[in-house]
């Protein structure tokens, strides 16, 4: 997780999380349940780049 922490900006950080709040946003209006294996995998990422974002948010703290 290190490395994906360090290579990606925050910037592009930012995208990736506004793109799978975005496709989950779609497969809702599309009637895909919230217990979908595909929005539980969308939930999965969304979770990681969540905490890559945190971990920065902490190191700033210190």
């Amino acid at each position: 997780m290190n490395t994906l922490v360090a290579d990606c900006s925050d910037e592009a950080l930012q995208n990736v999380i506004k793109n799978i709040q975005n496709q989950m946003e779609e497969a809702v209006q599309q009637g895909e349940s919230l217990t979908s294996e595909y929005m539980v995998q969308l939930s999965q990422q969304l979770d990681t780049y969540v905490l890559i974002a945190q971990i920065r948010r902490m190191r700033c703290v210190d």
